[in-house]
């Protein structure tokens, strides 16, 4: 009795641990405050579609345009998709050179596509490299492959180091669009929170 009840439990903890992604394990340790309390919180309602579709990355750039931190980007692109599947993802692919990056900075960026649902995103005024970065102008973008061709570019800005902002205005930008998908991404709001 005592051993089936032993495997009971070990399957049950089992089946816990394969529904923790780790899409969603990084998005509990980005969520973390920065000692300075400041942050940038992005969030949407993510909806999965089918073949050629549910791509994207976010990401930060400086005032010169120069990336300074992927925040996430689904695994298949960052992981080669982006050679046979030119239109996945293709500016932030341009931008953030995955060809160039190890297999330990890919996977620090990278997570499974996540499941249907409310997603948040956040950044602590870090690089790439783990640095602060300097106050000043950033700006976000958070681009998604929603069909083939079709796609769309979300970009809001912020004073990374000055006033907070409850609510930043967010451009949204679409390419080629196509009913299919078309709400992959909806309701992304953007928060620029400081203590």
């Amino acid at each position: 009795m005592k051993t089936r009840l032993f495997y009971a439990i070990l399957v049950a903890v089992g089946i816990c641990l394969q529904g923790c992604t780790t899409s969603y394990a990084k998005d509990r340790e980005d969520a973390k405050e920065t000692p300075a309390g400041e942050r940038l919180e992005i969030s949407f309602r993510f909806q999965r579609g089918g073949i050629a579709s549910s791509q994207y990355a976010i990401w930060i750039e400086d005032e010169t345009g120069k990336l300074v931190r992927t925040l996430y980007v689904t695994s298949f692109t960052a992981k080669g998709g982006y050679e046979y599947r030119k239109d996945a993802v293709p500016v932030w692919t341009s931008k953030a050179k995955p060809q160039t990056l190890s297999s330990a900075q890919v996977d620090a960026i990278t997570g499974a596509t996540p499941r249907n649902g409310v997603l948040t995103y956040q950044w602590d005024g870090t690089d790439n490299n783990g640095n602060r970065v300097p106050a000043g102008k950033y700006t976000f973008f958070v681009e998604g492959t929603l069909y083939w061709k079709s796609r769309v570019i979300y970009s809001g800005e912020l004073d990374w180091g000055g006033k907070g902002q409850d609510s930043i205005p967010v451009e949204a930008r679409c390419f080629n669009l196509s009913k299919t998908n078309e709400n992959m991404i909806a309701g992304l709001k953007a928060r620029h929170l400081k203590k």
